[in-house]
């Protein structure tokens, strides 16, 4: 599946520690940490680049990301609920209970990243790539879900529920304690050891 990359066009070196809140960024690429807090609010970043920064000092409030590259970054329980997403990679983070909770999320890359307890409840989701990344004990609750391609994926305890995974191949990735429901599991795709663990989860022996 090809999803669209973001724009990123030529980048000025930026402070993050000046990013004020009630402002659009622009072109811009962050590389400095910060020692302090900080609280950035109701700010778009547009065609914006953030390598190896540790958001752990930072509030985001009301943050729209639109052609947005993180790189080795550490996102852990921010907040992108109720938020847009368009053409945004993740590469390499850490993302541990980060929320999209109602979130509208289009063209979305997550490569290499620790996101245990993700939350995507109530998301809609349109073109979402995740390779070599560990999604365990996730949530994927009453999610809306068009064209998701996961490749060497850990599920392990991931939640997926009333949402839509037609045509979603799991065959490379760990779901042997994932759980789905059967409006997930219908039209989704698995290898044979994999069919085996889930008519098991559903109480069926399977006679050799």
């Amino acid at each position: 599946m090809n999803i669209k990359r973001p724009k990123i066009r030529n980048c000025e070196e930026k402070d993050i520690l000046n990013a004020y809140t009630h402002e659009e960024y622009n072109n811009c690429i962050f590389n400095k940490n910060i020692d302090r807090n900080i609280c950035i609010c109701d700010t778009t970043f547009d065609s914006c680049i953030f390598n190896d920064i540790d958001f752990n000092n930072i509030e985001l409030k009301d943050v729209n990301l639109l052609d947005v590259v993180f790189n080795n970054c550490d996102l852990s329980n921010k907040c992108f609920d109720y938020k847009m997403l368009d053409r945004v990679e993740f590469k390499n983070c850490k993302m541990v209970g980060t929320t999209f909770i109602n979130s509208s999320l289009n063209d979305i890359l997550f490569s290499d990243c620790n996101t245990r307890y993700i939350n995507f409840s109530g998301s809609k989701i349109s073109n979402i790539k995740i390779i070599d990344s560990n999604f365990t004990d996730s949530s994927f609750i009453e999610s809306e879900i068009k064209n998701m391609e996961l490749i060497n994926v850990n599920l392990d305890n991931t939640e997926f529920l009333n949402t839509n995974l037609n045509k979603v191949d799991f065959s490379s990735c760990n779901i042997s304690c994932t759980k789905f429901d059967m409006k997930s599991l219908k039209g989704i795709i698995v290898d044979s050891f994999q069919c085996r663990n889930l008519v098991g989860m559903m109480g069926v022996s399977v006679k050799n």
